[in-house]
């Protein structure tokens, strides 16, 4: 699977966030992934939301699976997500992806279909990482017109 990270833009922080839901189903938000890594901040507990069943094809969810293993265990990405001293690493050495405070950092991960706009909080006892998951045509429609 080919996946590109860069920081977030301004404009595209607003969507780590839940907006009005038909601002959501127009752009595509097929749900998003909350996770914690736990108190020693080795574990990765997760809860997925739906927005829009209908686009959580099985493709889909297949290709998402990958991109969190990718980020979390696969060396090429940096281990991002592997645990929270990794997140916080990458945090720390990409100053570009900071909104402004040390609690919150963005990172868009695209690949040929979706969009991942993730949200990562490198601090203990916060959920540190909000994944919003988009069609990555329509999001980038609404993106050209914000």
């Amino acid at each position: 699977m080919n996946m590109t990270i860069r920081p977030l833009t301004p404009t595209e922080r607003d969507f780590t966030y839940s907006q009005q839901q038909e601002i959501m189903e127009q752009a595509g938000c097929i749900g998003y992934l909350r996770a914690d890594m736990g108190s020693s901040g080795k574990g990765f507990f997760s809860t997925w939301n739906d927005y829009r069943r209908d686009l959580k094809t099985q493709t889909f969810k297949t290709e998402f699976d990958s991109v969190i293993n990718s980020l979390r265990f696969d060396a090429a990405y940096d281990g991002i997500l592997k645990d929270r001293f990794a997140l916080s690493r990458y945090c720390y050495t990409h100053p570009d992806t900071s909104y402004g405070n040390n609690r919150e950092y963005g990172i868009r991960v695209d690949t040929e279909q979706y969009a991942y706009f993730m949200r990562l909080n490198p601090n203990k006892g916060e959920y540190n990482l909000y994944c919003y998951c988009y069609e990555r045509e329509w999001i980038d429609e609404i993106l050209e017109t914000v």
